[in-house]
């Protein structure tokens, strides 16, 4: 047997060796651009992060200086009977803002939906079911459209404008004060995104976590600096509050079709045609020095999590590629490459565990069976190869220390611990999200079919997380 392997490995030397280059140098180039990106964090978060993230550090009370606008939150709905009623009567509850409707956009063959809408219409007049003209399900971007033009019959009828839009789905727990500080902002800002943070859940629901990993990172630090350095800030589609009459302005080239109705993104599509037409988009974490984000609960297995991704991938990267390609300056198409590198990033972060355990094994028959007088090494010393892998083994450990980081400012120590484990199922999540949107993508180009949304199913929590104030 061990005979077999040795011969085995030695006919695969030239193979590995190859394979090692490749990853190597491809996992060097890709960690280059996220270098910069922390560099760039923080350089500006020690020495001018005042003038980094200004708002952090307004005090609260300026909150309470501006006369309330009159605010619209969306909330699509499909099959939502389960928690549309839960998050509506929250939010209900918990919102700390007077001047304010919730329009949830529902359709005439979801009855149970309609159904418990109307229920919490009743107890509280400020929500509106917006009925469809189109029964269900169709893709988010044409439920919200729909639901716009239900906000204007509402408008007309009661005389009421709404110079704020802010989007949410139907498991959002909203933070209380995040209409205060979406109202404070607009309209010197076109579009504010506050941060997403999964809730807090038990630490045996390792795919939800690794949610709470990636938006930890991307929501306190990445964003940030895209926002300062580029002044594009994709839309989370949660959470995202707009100025009304830009948001129209932008879209009345696509009539009644604000929301770009084929994108599965509908959000980061309309984030990226404000950016393009120079609109001032905000990103805040902790506005005001108030922990205002949105929470939620996300997949909790790996097939939804695959499923949710794959939509994210063929929207974000295919899709936008396809239909807007690489428009604006140098800072603005680095932006758009740091989107859409994901395509790569994910399959050479996958292929890299495959060949890291091949090594392992390989050096192992090496040393274990005293191999190594008919195995060569794949990695000298003094070669650019082991430069290379020294590199890349630096450039791990700067990666997990910097979302053991973020993800402890969000969750505490031990998530923070734990978020090193959970980086492999990460990282195979994302990389069979990428592989299956590059095969639905190309199959829908070349048969030169619509591309298929594909809903989430979503929850509520029994009691939403006191948000920390």
């Amino acid at each position: 047997m061990i005979e077999w392997l040795i011969e085995f490995f030695r006919a695969s030397y030239t193979a590995l060796y190859i394979a090692t280059f490749i990853v190597a140098t491809s996992l060097f180039l890709s960690g280059l651009d996220d270098v910069f990106i922390d560099m760039y964090y923080w350089f500006h978060h020690l020495f001018i992060r005042k003038k980094f993230n200004k708002f952090q550090y307004a005090s609260p009370e300026k909150l309470h200086d501006v006369a309330e606008k009159p605010v619209a939150i969306f909330v699509p709905a499909w099959h939502e009977h389960e928690v549309i009623d839960k998050m509506l009567i929250n939010a209900c509850r918990t919102i700390q803002y007077q001047k304010y409707d919730i329009f949830v956009g529902v359709y005439p063959n979801d009855p149970q939906t309609v159904e418990k809408v109307d229920e919490v219409s009743k107890r509280f007049p400020n929500v509106h079911a917006v009925v469809s003209e189109n029964p269900g399900p169709t893709t988010k971007a044409d439920n919200l459209n729909q639901i716009h033009q239900g906000m204007l019959r509402w408008e007309n009828k009661t005389g009421i404008r709404y110079d704020i839009i802010i989007m949410h789905d139907s498991e959002d727990v909203i933070h209380p004060l995040s209409l205060k500080v979406n109202n404070y902002l607009i309209p010197e800002y076109d579009m504010v995104q506050l941060p997403v943070f999964p809730l807090n859940t038990h630490h045996a629901s390792l795919v939800h976590w690794t949610y709470s990993d990636e938006f930890a990172e991307y929501h306190t630090k990445d964003l940030t600096v895209r926002q300062h350095f580029s002044g594009f800030v994709p839309s989370a589609g949660v959470g995202t509050a707009f100025n009304r009459w830009i948001v129209e302005f932008v879209g009345t080239s696509y009539a009644r079709n604000i929301f770009r109705a084929k994108s599965l993104t509908e959000d980061y599509d309309l984030a990226l045609r404000l950016a393009l037409g120079r609109a001032n988009l905000l990103f805040s974490y902790k506005p005001f020095g108030l922990n205002v984000a949105t929470r939620g609960y996300f997949p909790h297995s790996m097939k939804a999590a695959i499923r949710q991704k794959t939509r994210w991938v063929m929207g974000i990267c295919l899709q936008a590629w396809k239909t807007v390609g690489w428009k604006g300056d140098a800072k603005f198409k680095f932006a758009l490459y740091k989107d859409r590198k994901a395509i790569a990033a994910n399959a050479i972060n996958f292929f890299a565990y495959v060949v890291i355990l091949y090594l392992i094994l390989y050096e192992t028959i090496r040393f274990g069976f005293a191999a190594y007088r008919q195995l060569p090494p794949i990695v000298v010393k003094g070669t650019m190869l082991w430069d290379l892998v020294v590199i890349d083994s630096a450039l791990m450990l700067w990666r997990i220390c910097h979302r053991f980081i973020t993800v402890r400012r969000v969750y505490g120590w031990w998530a923070a611990i734990l978020s090193i484990i959970r980086l492999p199922i990460s990282n195979i999540i994302n990389f069979s999200a990428t592989g299956r949107a590059i095969y639905l993508f190309t199959k829908a180009m070349l048969r030169k079919q619509e591309l298929k949304w594909e809903k989430t199913i979503h929850r509520f929590p029994k009691t939403a997380e006191r948000p920390i104030h």
